[in-house]
């Protein structure tokens, strides 16, 4: 009685190998052969669960929100410290007025090939800090880098919050005022980017 390979059975099922082996395999099956057809059911109950293994994976964001519970114990991620490029504070004020209490603050940084912009809102009667802000690739200023994943640590290392950019890689985070925080981008196949919130005034609306 003829039988079959693994690999024929499993290129059979696929639907992929060479149409003679498939024809054969087909011709026996139609002949009765039972132990053929009890391997062939066994073979299509593996593609069938091979095909919905998919189904089973969980979300990205509930994956990163389960990596940063279990990540409170870890060493904050090795990074490089972002160059500041830019600082509404450092511009002079318009012709005429005196002085001002800017309520937002507009900042870009820089490294690893990134534009980091942020813009700082304080909410005064909340006391919470809205960070809005978009990632860059300095080598394509319209285009966001794919693979990014930006979280808040403290200054003890601890993580914070996280969350994802869009596609145009924009994001938005809304935390107590507070002037021990950092933040971290992580790009895939770059170095992690540190910009530390500190001294930036985040506390300063909490009063």
């Amino acid at each position: 009685m003829q039988h079959f390979t693994e690999q024929a059975w499993a290129d059979f099922v696929r639907g992929i190998g060479e149409s003679q082996t498939k024809a054969t395999i087909e011709s026996h099956l139609a002949r009765g052969c039972s132990h053929c057809r009890a391997t062939s059911d066994v073979w299509n109950r593996v593609q069938t669960a091979v095909a919905n293994e998919k189904t089973y994976t969980p979300p990205d964001s509930a994956v990163r929100m389960v990596k940063l519970e279990f990540s409170s114990n870890l060493p904050e991620p090795a990074s490089v410290l972002a160059t500041l490029l830019f600082d509404t504070l450092g511009q002079p004020l318009p012709a005429g007025i005196r002085s001002g209490a800017a309520v937002t603050r507009q900042l870009v940084y820089g490294a690893e090939g990134l534009t980091v912009d942020l813009r700082l809102d304080t909410q005064t009667h909340s006391g919470k800090i809205g960070v809005v802000g978009q990632v860059l690739d300095q080598r394509h200023p319209r285009v966001s880098p794919s693979g990014v994943s930006i979280a808040l640590w403290t200054q003890k290392g601890q993580p914070f919050m996280q969350v994802s950019p869009n596609e145009a890689g924009e994001f938005q985070l809304e935390v107590d005022a507070r002037d021990d925080l950092r933040l971290l981008i992580d790009v895939a196949g770059r170095k992690t980017i540190r910009i530390p919130l500190a001294g930036l005034g985040l506390s300063s609306v909490s009063g």
